[in-house]
């Protein structure tokens, strides 16, 4: 009888060990997949989603969700985006020297019916010292990515944090400034 019982538990739990490796990550699914993941996403004045994942080898990769009919970032404002992310997250007293894309960006844009969503995916690497040029296939960003331009400031009466980047914004620029 305990035989069988533990044949049993095995049969059920095979699978379900199986079905959970199977999970699609975000990160690494197709890009159209992810931008039919956010296809609803219905948030008036929506500037945009910023969500970083660490890698294993020391990277990361970031998708930037935002919708297209009113927003239109620039490589600027997504490289002030990140360069805010590396400065803001370095540990204190030991600041990253720079950051270089893995691999080129991926970008994909989704209509629906009813909406519009583009999704943005960025490989990106923080670096201490000479930059790795050998894994740095996607190259250097450019002026507004350079780190060390921000600043985190803390308002004494609430404790709320905010930042400021010199010279290049972090928002994503309005469909009509763009135009």
């Amino acid at each position: 009888m305990r035989l069988f019982v533990f044949i049993a538990s095995a049969i059920l739990v095979i699978p379900l060990g199986s079905r959970a490796e199977e999970a699609t990550d975000l990160f690494h699914d197709k890009i159209d997949a992810v931008a039919l993941r956010f296809a609803s996403l219905n948030i008036p004045d929506l500037e945009k989603i910023q969500l970083p994942q660490p890698q294993a080898d020391g990277s990361l990769i970031f998708l930037y969700i935002w919708l297209p009919q009113t927003h239109a970032p620039t490589p600027a404002s997504f490289e002030a985006n990140i360069a805010d992310y590396f400065d803001v997250t370095a540990p204190l007293g030991s600041a990253f020297a720079g950051w270089c894309y893995l691999r080129k960006p991926e970008a994909y844009v989704l209509k629906t019916d009813t909406s519009e969503i583009a999704v943005q995916r960025i490989w990106a690497l923080a670096f201490r010292g000479k930059s790795p040029v050998a894994r740095c296939h996607g190259g250097a960003p450019g002026a507004a990515g350079r780190l060390g331009q921000t600043q985190v400031f803390v308002d004494p009466r609430s404790g709320v944090k905010s930042m400021v980047r010199s010279g290049h914004p972090t928002r994503f620029p309005l469909v009509a400034q763009v135009r």
